[in-house]
């Protein structure tokens, strides 16, 4: 089993020891929710965010709204009303800054999965090598012994997130400057993806939208080949170029397509005066 392979791995026994029963029932039905949803996104999800984000917010404020009249005694059409236009506005005039927190977000995941891939992932044969180990030395007089029935129990009951704490202690020791590295890269990409996306707003909504819908077609893609073509899916796994291939394409259409979207039409012409 390769590196990616024991990654997707843990990724996929996280999602069966903690997901709702009812979830993994309708997985397939929400995997096609979340395909739709970022080809969606990543058609026009710059184009109609700001749109999109006034709305949530409206109908956030409204039940807000609603709420407070049912507790003051006030009518709660009223109190909705007021606290869907009050919530409306503030979203909208703040939404430089909302845009601006999402770029530092997806950027910061996006720059933290890239050092993952780059510093972690190498570590991971090593690591799934040493944590299997049948033999421990004992402290008191140097002798080996079998691994208790508790440990042996431990050991086959393993969490994906103990595996991946085990895992970054182990690369950590390998590398004295993983977790300081790590810390100040997730800072400075988050600081200056908020930066960019408060001054670039537009580029910014373009290449956020982008990936989050590039990622949700991914992550629906690879659940609907799991349920329907289980060997399609192996066979991709086994060959990671192809789905890094692929979905870079996917990911370059939809900057290139809304790119085009988003675009300021052309001021007209002013009339020569005769």
């Amino acid at each position: 089993m390769t590196e990616i392979q024991s990654i997707l791995e843990r990724a996929r026994l996280l999602i069966v020891q903690h997901a709702p029963s009812e979830a993994l029932q309708d997985a397939v039905p929400f995997a096609l929710v979340c395909l739709i949803a970022g080809i969606g996104i990543s058609v026009l999800g710059a184009k109609l965010s700001r749109f999109g984000l006034t709305a949530v917010v409206a109908m956030a404020g409204a039940a807000a709204g609603i709420f407070v009249g049912r507790e003051i005694g006030y009518p709660e059409s009223v109190c909705g009303l007021v606290g869907a236009l009050m919530a409306g506005v503030v979203a909208f005039m703040t939404f430089r800054l909302w845009v601006g927190m999402v770029a530092a977000v997806v950027l910061s995941s996006a720059a933290l999965g890239v050092f993952g891939y780059q510093h972690i992932l190498p570590h991971v044969g090593a690591f799934e090598a040493s944590y299997g180990t049948t033999v421990k030395a004992s402290v008191a007089d140097g002798s080996f012994a079998l691994p208790t029935p508790q440990d042996q129990q431990a050991f086959r009951e393993r969490t994906p997130q103990r595996w991946a704490q085990d895992l970054w202690t182990f690369a950590a020791k390998k590398d004295a400057n993983l977790t300081r590295n790590g810390r100040a890269l997730g800072l400075v990409t988050f600081l200056g993806g908020l930066f960019f996306g408060v001054i670039a707003m537009r580029t910014a909504l373009i290449i956020s939208t982008a990936l989050v819908g590039t990622g949700l077609v991914a992550t629906a893609t690879g659940t609907l080949l799991t349920s329907y073509w289980p060997q399609s899916y192996q066979s991709f796994q086994n060959n990671p170029a192809m789905i890094g291939g692929a979905f870079g394409a996917f990911f370059v259409g939809s900057l290139v397509l809304q790119t085009l979207l988003t675009r300021k039409p052309p001021k007209p012409k002013e009339k020569s005066k005769s």
